[in-house]
């Protein structure tokens, strides 16, 4: 079975969050779509021993326009004992190179409720505040093209949204 090539952003927005930008950017852009629900096996560590544990997915599809196939997927998972590390798995045809996907990402930036890769003292303490997830999320925001500087939220695109 191939895997399809999704790209994985960890964020501090909740899966509802995340999901609910995105249909709010296609119902502008008047595209049609359609959402899913699931489920996703992830691995939780209880003191060195990994343990199976499945966790609810929410998701959305791009079934017309120019990002026909784009996919989105949310979901939370908690992988110490406490607190829970958001993940957002993004499909897109031609890759996240891509203008139109580009142009996407930077008005799902700006629209959602929160910086994406800045988590409170707080949450980071919960989860573990010297966990890689936190430099990592912010590495693959600036691989994306995104000031991660500390006053650099909230981003404006540098396009407009819907693109004509």
């Amino acid at each position: 079975m191939v895997r399809r090539a999704t790209t994985d952003l960890e964020v501090s927005v909740s899966p509802v969050h995340a999901i609910k930008t995105l249909r709010l950017l296609a119902e502008e852009a008047g595209w049609a779509m359609e959402r899913h629900e699931g489920s996703r096996l992830v691995d939780r560590f209880a003191i060195i021993m990994p343990m199976a544990q499945s966790t609810r997915t929410l998701g959305i599809r791009l079934l017309d326009g120019p990002l026909r196939g784009l996919e989105m997927t949310a979901w939370s998972e908690t992988r110490g004992s406490a607190g829970a590390l958001n993940i957002t798995s993004w499909v897109m045809p031609g890759g996240m190179e891509d203008e139109l996907n580009q142009c996407l990402l930077q008005h799902w930036v700006a629209r959602v409720p929160r910086c994406p890769w800045q988590w409170s003292f707080s949450e980071r303490s919960k989860v573990g505040y010297m966990l890689p997830v936190w430099r990592k999320a912010r590495k693959k925001f600036i691989e994306l093209g995104f000031d991660v500087k500390k006053n650099a939220w909230p981003s404006e695109p540098t396009s407009e949204w819907p693109q004509p």
